[in-house]
Order: structure tokens, then sequence, then C-alpha cells
């Protein structure tokens, strides 16, 4: 591919252009301006010099004058004397002409006299090929005048201004005036421009190319930042982007500053995304770790205990003993694997049913059946007197009540009291979300179970017990059942434990007096 032109070369050709084109339009303009100017007073001398040329040639220029009389005797009556005709000194050279002016008189069509005066005072004829040109511009028709116009005569004359008259007396007079003085000003000037507007253009090159120089310093330095973070390994492990824009860059020039800007904004937003994708693998590494580590003892009770039935000298009741103990490891590994599953199908942001679920009768048969699972513990249900609707799956929501419920009972002593209480958030508009409490008077959370209690396989004993059963999913099953139903979980204050879930309520539509009162006392 054809390597694209550089920003700065793409600012200079068109800098150059500019100050080229605008060079040409002021030189132009000048020139012609001033070749009219020239011309116009060009025009005005070969008018008067015309008006000279057809007063001689009328008879009214040096010797007698026209209609004078002249004596033919004593006595005698004067007679009218005809119009002198003028010589070829009277038309060529008379008084008032300069170096150049051509003078050309014609009878009846025919060229009578005429020539041009050098500017030494010589006098030149005319060729026969001027002479014709000369005589294509006398006044036609009833005119007695052409209008000045520029005509090459060749030779050694070259361009003329020539106009034509007609005298009374029926001759044509054509005058020229050399154009040589227009020439050579307008020839100067063009060249003057020419070569100011060259320098122009070199100095507006080497202008734009320093101003560009510096304006794109920045830039280089942006890009600069960009090809630094390149050439870090973004491949796994913890990534670091320590490049940034400097901010003098950022405060540069407004689009300087806004591609800087966007380039730091861009590196802060991927170095979070690593993070997060570091962080995710390594929650998802120890995910696997903690996964295999609980599901291999389970595997190594099932087959010790396979290894004890399958002894020759086993006897019966034994082997009956250790299938009962094959079969509660299974039932274990059975419902870790159920959870493991449930994890990844909410970890897949599954499209939850959309059932209106009334909390409060989901509260009460949790908890009732809690108050069978543990009796030895004080049970207490606080319900409001409204409905409490919200919309999702009946069945994770259960999960996630009987979670809570199922952690305040194995974790605390017997005599505990385990309060469940139910409240309504109301806004400005009414009421916006329902919050479910679960609390206990019990020992607490350790500080230093608070921060871990949600994430997988998170226990709150220091060892890796499993004389309580659970396997330290209940929690992040409960958040992440919770999370996909737009409400959030988090642990809240109280002497003992305690849990609090948010959850939005339904969209208005289902009659309020249709939801169940129900009275739980115990």
């Amino acid at each position: 591919m054809r390597r694209p032109r550089s920003l700065r070369l793409q600012v200079v050709l068109i800098a150059s252009a500019l100050v080229a084109a605008v060079s040409i339009v002021v030189g132009v303009v000048a020139v012609l301006s001033l070749h009219d100017s020239m011309l116009s007073q060009v025009d005005a001398r070969l008018n008067g010099a015309a008006a000279r040329g057809a007063d001689i040639a009328g008879g009214r220029g040096p010797g007698p004058a026209p209609g004078t009389t002249s004596p033919t005797g004593p006595g005698s009556t004067p007679a009218p004397t005809p119009p002198a005709r003028p010589s070829r000194n009277d038309v060529v050279g008379a008084p008032g002409q300069s170096a150049g002016t051509i003078t050309a008189i014609f009878r009846d069509g025919r060229f009578e006299i005429g020539g041009w005066i050098a500017s030494d005072g010589s006098r030149h004829d005319l060729t026969a090929a001027q002479k014709k040109l000369l005589a294509g511009r006398l006044p036609t028709g009833s005119a007695d005048r052409t209008a000045p116009v520029t005509l090459d005569l060749g030779g050694a004359l070259g361009d003329y201004r020539v106009a034509g008259r007609t005298t009374p007396s029926g001759a044509g007079v054509v005058t020229a005036l050399p154009l040589d003085s227009v020439t050579a000003v307008t020839g100067r000037l063009t060249l003057v421009v020419a070569l100011v507007g060259l320098a122009c253009i070199v100095l507006a090159i080497a202008a734009a190319a320093v101003a560009m120089g510096r304006a794109l310093r920045p830039l280089r330095r942006v890009a600069h930042t960009a090809a630094a973070v390149t050439s870090v390994p973004l491949g796994r492990g913890e990534v670091r982007l320590a490049e940034r824009v400097d901010a003098r860059d950022i405060a540069s020039t407004a689009e300087v500053g806004q591609v800087g800007a966007a380039l730091n904004d861009m590196l802060d937003h991927v170095e979070s995304a690593l993070a997060q994708r570091e962080a995710s693998e390594s929650t998802m590494r120890r995910f696997v770790a903690d996964a295999s580590h609980e599901l291999r003892t389970p595997l190594a009770t099932i087959r010790a205990y396979a290894q004890l039935s399958d002894r020759a000298d086993a006897e019966e009741p034994e082997i009956r003993g250790n299938a009962a103990l094959i079969d509660i490891e299974g039932v274990r590994m059975g419902a870790l694997i159920d959870q493991l599953l449930l994890l990844a199908r909410l970890d897949a942001l599954p499209a939850l049913a959309q059932d209106e679920v009334d909390l409060r009768l989901l509260l009460a048969e949790a908890v009732l059946a809690a108050r069978l699972a543990g009796p030895d513990h004080v049970w207490i249900l606080e319900l409001g007197e409204d409905s409490a609707l919200v919309r999702g799956d009946a069945g994770d929501l259960r999960r996630v009540v009987d979670n809570l419920l199922g952690n305040a009972r194995v974790h605390t002593p017997e005599g505990t009291t385990v309060r469940v209480r139910l409240d309504e958030v109301r806004t400005g508009e009414g009421v916006g979300s329902v919050r479910l409490t679960v609390s206990d008077d019990g020992p607490g959370l350790p500080e230093a179970v608070r921060e871990t209690v949600f994430e997988r396989f998170a226990r709150g004993e220091t060892s890796r017990s499993r004389e309580s059963g659970g396997t330290g999913l209940g929690m992040a099953i409960a958040r992440a059942v919770v999370e996909a139903h737009g409400g959030t979980i988090a642990v809240g204050r109280g002497p003992g434990a305690a849990f609090v879930v948010t959850l939005p309520v339904a969209e208005p539509g289902a009659d309020p007096d249709a939801a169940r009162r129900i009275t739980l006392e115990g």
C-alpha cells in the first residue's frame, strides 16, 4: 500500500497553494489594473494625436488656411483657393508628435501619405502590410471615427494603439501610438509580482513547516505514548499500563487535547478491564482449585469404602454400612455439583422467570421449614400488612431465603434468636423496593470473613472443616440470584450476624387485597 502523506506535508501544501492562489490573483489584478490605466492614458494621447492628424489632413495645418483668397491682379476680384494638400513632412513628425507616432492619410480608400517618426527624429515609410492593417481601421458608413484598438503592426513596430477619423473633406486619417512603454511597465510589474509571489510561497512553506512542526509536536508525543503501550504484553498476568498523555499536551490545543484525553480514558478503561480479567481469572483458578478440593474428598471417601467392601473377609453388615456411607458422600457430592451448575447458569446471565412472587408467603413457608429443621432456635417473623410482590423465579428466591436461614441455624448455638423482617422502602413516588433482613443474636461474623462472605467456597471457620456439611457456595449463590433479580445483598449491622436483601417491587397492576395475610407466631 502507498504510504499516506503526513498531516504536516498536507497542511504545508495547502498553505502554499493558498498563498500561491492569492499571489496570482493579486498579481493579475494589479497588472491588469495598471495596464488598463496606462492604456487609458495612451488612448487620451491618441485622441489628441488623431485630432491633430485630422486637422493636418483637412488643410488646417502649416500653409495657407483653407478658404483664403489670392489676388489675380490689380483691381481683380479675389477667388477662393482650394485647401492645400499636406506634405509628408506635415504628416510625419508634425509638431506635438511623440517618437513612434504613426499617421496615415487615405483618400477614397487608397493610401496617400503617411509614415512614422523614430526616436532620433528620422522619418520612416510604412510597409504594404502595415498600410493594409491601418486601412482596416478607417471609419465606415456615417461614422466619423473608430474606437481605439490594439494592433500588432509587425516588424520593428510591434503593438500599437490605433484609431481612425474622417475629415470634412472626405480624407481618412489613421493615427497610432506605440504600446512599448505600456508593455515595458506591465512586464516589469509582472516580473516583480512573480518574484514577490514566489518569495511569499517560499516563506509560507517555511512558516507552515515550522508552525506545523511545533503544533504537531504534542501529537507526536501522543503517538509515542500509544506506541509505548503497544509494546506491553497483554496476554496474561497482571498488566500495568503506566504510560499516559501528559497534561501539558492535553492543554496544548483543543484537537490534540481531545485525542490525548480520549487515549488516557481508553488506557484507563483497558487497564481496568485487564485488572478485572486478571481478578476473574484468579477467581476462576481459585474456584477450580476449591471445587477440585471439595470433590476430591467425597470421591476419595467413596473409593475407600468401595475398596473396604470389596475385601474378601468383608461381612454383610460392614458392606451395608459402607454402602450407606458411600450414599451419603454421593448425595453430598451431588449437592455440590448441583450448586456448581446453578452458579454456572447464573454466570451465563439467563433470562429469569418473570412471575409475580409474594415474598410474605415465601418467607412464611421458609421460616416454617426452618423451625422444623432447627427447633432449638427461636424464630421470629415480622411481616407488614401490605403485600410485597416482586417479579422473578420463586424457586431461586426461596433458595436465597433457605441459605440465609440455614446459615443462621448451622453457625449459631442452641437458643439463638433468628429474626426475619420484611420492610417496604418508600420513595417520593411510592414504594420502590422491599427489604428483607435476616439477623440473629449469635456470635456474629468474624471481621476477616465479612469481606469475603459472598465469595465462592468461603467459610466462617478458619479451618476447612466439613463438619457442618456446608460447601461454601450458599452465600455466593444467594448473591448471584439476588443480583440476577436486580437487587442487592449485603452484610448488615447487628449484635450477631445480619444480612440485608433489597429487591425491586413488581410493576403496579396486581390487586393488593388478593395478597395472603399471614401471621406466624413462635
